[in-house]
């Protein structure tokens, strides 16, 4: 039973005298012409910058304002046509923030939720009690039944509101930025829920971090300006390009380790004045390297890297994160045409950083490309994370400690990636 909106447009300074169909069109529309999808059983997140209209949008679906031209479809039938009885028993809205002018016991406030199939002075009947229970028990909420809902942290009183949404036995459940104020854990722990509640109930939320809409989204509808710029799968959605359109950042992608989900680091675009170092080759391995590539390339600098083994978590830090990289097979000598490669890009790069890992036959060739560099006048970087105490040296006449030595004497060394993005930087 998905959610449809289609052309829909909304003002809050709408003038009647107007033809509907040219709200789209006024300065002060804050929907123009939105068309989009929320899928069935699927978490679908609406990201877009502040002011866009995404608390607007969500209310407009949840049919607290009207809009002004469009439609809004639940399961093909028209919200317009509805009452707010029916409404309510179809949708249940979780928003941002909770007014409780009485101190209700939890259990009381989530039998609220039940109050679209009374009268008015219905009683409550056993059958209330147990989906409340049900509902209680499903967001774990259940110890809190007895306390005053004004005594509860921010994560439980934001459970306890699904709770009460969930009490309403919704086919559609929309929240408007579920997770803010919250601590990490708390946030994770209600994305993980809206993703338990998705199996029996379609759910929509507004997401301001874009890494939880990455993680927990199904589907993601992007807007900017009133318009919807995209929508479809999260991970089509969310990209490189989008998120620089629409947010105006740099992004670089990786992927969480446990679930292979999309997961972003962002930056501002560097001041062009302030850059005297714009291409950096970085020689690493045995994923030492890892952070010290995402830090140059969050920082906007071009990045490349290598000669590195196909099987290296540098590597594959590289290929996530859209990094040219020299690549070997895994545990095969270098090639002459990767060691070549890897010059090519050292005599276009403003400066080479060498990482230190451990050396031995397969991979000395990497000190000594960036050995080859220390008195070109280009600028050399050394990191080792512990100065001084060399990496394993399983070279025959211990090449890679002499290296390592005349790293440390002409090159630039540092001890970390701050340390390194600092001295780029400056």
């Amino acid at each position: 039973m998905p959610i449809e909106v289609k052309n829909v447009a909304f003002s809050y300074n709408h003038n009647p005298s107007k033809r509907d169909a040219d709200i789209g069109l006024k300065e002060n529309a804050v929907l123009k012409d939105m068309t989009f999808t929320c899928r069935d059983n699927r978490v679908t997140g609406i990201v877009g910058p502040n002011g866009c209209g995404k608390t607007t949008i969500l209310k407009v679906i949840a049919g607290f304002y009207k809009a002004q031209s469009g439609t809004i479809s639940y399961d093909g039938k028209n919200t317009g046509n509805m009452h707010a009885a029916e409404l309510a028993r179809l949708r249940a809205v979780v928003e941002q923030t909770v007014y409780t002018p009485f101190a209700f016991p939890v259990y009381d406030y989530v039998m609220l939720g039940r109050t679209p199939y009374h009268g008015n002075f219905s009683a409550d009947t056993e059958e209330d009690n147990e989906i409340v229970l049900n509902a209680m028990k499903d967001t774990n909420v259940l110890q809190f039944k007895d306390r005053k809902i004004n005594e509860l942290s921010g994560g439980e009183l934001q459970r306890v509101m699904i709770a009460r949404s969930l009490a309403q036995e919704p086919k559609y459940l929309m929240l408007d930025e579920p997770t803010s104020h919250l601590d990490i854990r708390q946030q994770l722990e209600v994305m993980k829920l809206l993703r338990t509640i998705s199996s029996d109930t379609t759910v929509m939320c507004i997401i301001h971090e874009i890494n939880q809409a990455a993680a927990y989204c199904d589907d993601v509808v992007m807007t900017a300006g009133g318009y919807v710029i995209g929508e479809g799968k999260a991970e089509d959605i969310l990209n490189y390009d989008n998120l620089n359109e629409v947010f105006g950042v740099l992004s670089i992608q990786t992927n969480q380790p446990e679930s292979g989900k999309k997961q972003f680091l962002f930056s501002l675009q560097p001041d062009t004045h302030t850059e005297r170092i714009k291409h950096v080759h970085v020689i690493s391995g045995e994923g030492r390297g890892g952070r010290i590539l995402l830090t140059l390339k969050h920082a906007g600098f071009r990045v490349t890297a290598g000669i590195l083994s196909r099987n290296d978590g540098d590597y594959l830090v590289c290929r996530s994160a859209g990094i040219e990289t020299v690549s070997v097979p895994s545990f095969s000598m270098y090639s002459d045409e990767a060691i070549m490669e890897q010059k090519k890009l050292c005599d276009e790069a403003d400066a080479v950083v060498l990482v230190a890992t451990d050396v031995g036959s397969c991979n000395l060739g990497n000190l000594e490309t960036a050995y080859s560099y220390l008195n070109s006048g280009k600028v050399v970087c050394f990191v080792d994370h512990n100065l001084k105490e060399y990496k394993y040296d399983n070279t025959a006449d211990k090449r890679a400690t002499r290296i390592y030595d005349e790293m440390l004497k002409g090159a630039k060394a540092f001890s970390s990636a701050d340390e390194l993005l600092t001295e780029l930087m400056d």
